[in-house]
């Protein structure tokens, strides 16, 4: 039997509606008939790596760069004329107080000591002669004051000429080193001919100018350091504090003075002065670690409590090419050392602790 369009369209709508319906019943007998579609999955919390860190009591130091100086430097001077007889000590070489460094010759010098030597014997018998005298009454009073003073320039002659004779050593006047002696034997000198520089370089000296700002920090016999450019640290305390700054810089001549018992400290070194004027609370942490935010100040992004970043502004008191100190941070804090950049303010994040050395912990 053949059907008709009609009746065939009639057949697929009731087929199509009873599959539905049975579809429908199956559903609502397991329970999960009309349910609302599962929601999306959630995003993955962005990983970060942190540091545990704990503030730690942190000197605020005035760091300026200076040079070390010796703590004593003189030049001597010829204080006679005449020629370079005996060499008494080298350059370079350590000298004693008193140590011979350049011998003149006395040429006629003894001569004339003992002849003024002599004049002075005379004279004292003249004298003694005519007190006897005068006290007698047998000779005028006015000629024994022409004796005594006949006699006291006599004494002040040979006192020259013994002054004149020591002279002609040149001694050091303190314990140090033999840093010039540009004379030789055979040299003739002259009063005001240079003759030797020595320098005391034990204690040595670390000079430096400090600004007009700093300088009213800083007190006498207080203590401080000095990084030296060959990687050594000397102690000591400040020794001198200048009154008047120099009026082109505003600066003012601030000297340390370490101890340099074995001489290693010489004069003219590079060196880095710092002279401790305070105490905080500060963390210690790689340059890295600093952040900027929107208004381009410096701080560090936190993992605070519910693993929320938390951005937090500091203020670097000191630091060096391996770690900055940092303030303002919270005593115990977890910096986020890598991932920084790619969390925001308020940020829930999944943090892993890193350890200063790098490795995880």
């Amino acid at each position: 039997m053949r059907l008709s369009p009609w009746w065939f369209s009639l057949a697929v709508v009731a087929s199509v509606s009873g599959w539905m319906a049975s579809g429908l019943f199956m559903h609502h007998g397991d329970g999960t008939a009309g349910a609302a579609p599962p929601p999306p999955a959630a995003a993955p919390l962005t990983k970060v790596r942190v540091i545990e860190l704990t503030a730690e009591a942190k000197p605020i130091e005035i760091v300026v760069q200076g040079r070390t100086a010796a703590a004593r430097k003189v030049e001597i001077k010829a204080e006679t004329v005449g020629r370079v007889a005996e060499i008494g000590a080298e350059r370079g070489a350590r000298v004693k107080k008193g140590q011979l460094i350049v011998r003149l010759a006395t040429d006629d010098r003894q001569a004339r000591l003992e002849e003024a030597q002599a004049l002075v014997r005379h004279r004292q018998l003249d004298f003694d002669a005519g007190r006897q005298l005068t006290e007698k009454g047998f000779r005028p009073e006015f000629k024994h004051a022409e004796s005594r003073a006949a006699l006291e320039s006599a004494k002040a002659l040979l006192a020259r000429i013994d002054l004149d004779i020591q002279r002609t050593q040149i001694r050091a006047p303190f314990d140090g080193v033999l840093d010039q002696r540009p004379v030789e034997i055979g040299d003739y000198v002259r009063d005001g001919i240079p003759i030797a520089v020595v320098v005391d370089l034990s204690p040595a000296v670390v000079m430096a100018q400090i600004s007009e700002r700093e300088v009213g920090q800083i007190r006498l016999g207080q203590a401080g350091s000095a990084r030296l450019v060959t990687g050594g640290t000397a102690e000591g305390v400040v020794r001198y504090i200048g009154a008047v700054g120099d009026p082109a810089t505003r600066t003012f001549k601030v000297e340390l003075e370490v101890a340099n018992p074995e001489g290693r400290i010489v004069e003219g070194m590079t060196a880095e002065l710092r002279l401790p004027v305070a105490q905080t609370y500060a963390h210690a942490l790689p340059p890295s670690v600093l952040t900027l935010d929107d208004l381009g100040r410096i701080g560090v992004k936190l993992v605070v409590e519910g693993d929320k970043v938390a951005f937090v502004l500091a203020q670097v008191i000191a630091g060096d090419s391996e770690r900055v100190w940092l303030t303002g941070l919270p005593k115990t804090a977890r910096v986020i050392a890598v991932g920084q950049e790619f969390v925001k303010d308020g940020e829930r994040v999944a943090p892993q602790t890193l350890a200063l050395n790098g490795s995880k912990s």
